[in-house]
């Protein structure tokens, strides 16, 4: 029956994946290229063009035409991205505002692959595979959805009632652990994003807080993107992440124990598991507040040199934002851990 059940999920996927429709979005007036620098000199960059409209076009660019915030690195023979614009009078503007890192990051992607492989072999390779499923569901679905008016947290649901399952089963495999796993990863996301609705109408965040959400609204042809509502979204999809781990180590321990010694109580195996499953929530709680943390490093930075007392700071939308996205995440994780082993316990015990 489970069986069954990935397959129409499976499916679904597909399905749904080449039915969504796409608003027309206004054609943008400046476009990227790759290009090479066949020559450098003190004032003047000469590239080639790599590109498929202008394949083998050579260009020469005055250095520091457009400053940037930082500066790039680059010398004859390197590879860069370059803007491609069109001015008002008809001419054709270049300048490089990139280096190509496509090259550095597909030898990390490479590292990352063959390690994955190299330790845990064919449940690698499985885990692999839903990976790729998630991103396809996000790339062909999620996006897509939210795009074509959707709102973000409906369409990030129902991408999520599609990457739990098959990713579970995919990377655990078709058993009563992975099955308990699934179960308490739906309950608690569904907690984690009533908490993150509450304490956004709480905190009256607007999802406004960053620069990227302000060029979001602005870059589409309509404002048919609800920011607020995409900021839960964005909550859930972290603590997604962060629930995989959590529910399928609490399943895990809690089958460990029942094999171990099979004359435990419900309640006995109950208190063995969750013995565990406080060190986990201690040390997942703790790097998941340092991941975010360093995520926004230079941030953080920023306010600590600023005058301004410290409940003022951590009052601005910016900060607050991380903070209610950090503390509600915390809070699917504890809560992932009593709820998970409870079923655990259910199911294996009857």
């Amino acid at each position: 029956m489970v069986k069954k059940i990935f397959i129409v999920l499976s499916l679904i996927a597909g399905l749904l994946s080449f039915t969504v429709p796409i608003l027309a979005q206004n054609r943008p007036s400046s476009t990227l290229e790759e290009a090479l620098i066949i020559n450098e000199t003190a004032s003047n960059v000469k590239i080639r063009l790599l590109g498929k409209n202008d394949q083998g076009k050579e260009v020469t660019i005055e250095k520091n035409q457009y400053p940037l915030a930082y500066s790039l690195s680059y010398k004859t023979g390197d590879r860069v991205i370059v803007t491609v614009s069109k001015t008002p009078n008809g001419k054709t503007d270049y300048y490089i505002s990139d280096v190509d890192r496509k090259p550095a990051l597909l030898l990390l992607m490479t590292v990352f692959i063959l390690l994955v492989i190299l330790v845990t072999r064919l449940q690698g390779v499985t885990s692999l595979l839903g990976m790729v499923f998630s991103f396809y569901v996000i790339q062909q679905m999620i996006i897509p959805n939210i795009i074509a008016g959707t709102d973000p947290i409906v369409s990030t649901f129902l991408g999520a009632i599609l990457i739990i399952p098959v990713t579970y089963y995919l990377a655990h495999g078709f058993n009563k652990k992975t099955n308990v796993a699934i179960f308490g990863t739906f309950i608690t996301l569904l907690l984690t994003t009533a908490l993150a609705y509450g304490f956004t109408i709480l905190t009256k965040l607007t999802g406004f807080a960053s620069e990227e959400a302000s060029f979001l609204q602005t870059s589409l042809a309509t404002n048919q993107i609800n920011i607020k509502s995409l900021l839960l979204a964005g909550i859930v999809i972290g603590a997604l992440a962060v629930l995989n781990d959590i529910t399928i180590s609490q399943a895990s321990i809690v089958e460990s124990l029942r094999q171990s010694n099979k004359n435990l109580s419900f309640w006995e195996l109950y208190n063995h598991a969750m013995k565990v499953g406080r060190d986990h929530i201690g040390s997942l709680v703790n790097t998941l507040i340092l991941v975010y943390i360093g995520a926004s490093f230079p941030l953080v930075i920023l306010f600590y040199n600023n005058p301004i007392p410290f409940g003022l700071v951590a009052n601005q939308e910016i900060i607050a934002t991380e903070i209610v996205r950090t503390l509600v995440t915390s809070i699917g994780i504890i809560a992932a851990v009593p709820i998970t082993t409870y079923l655990s316990c259910l199911l294996i015990k009857n």
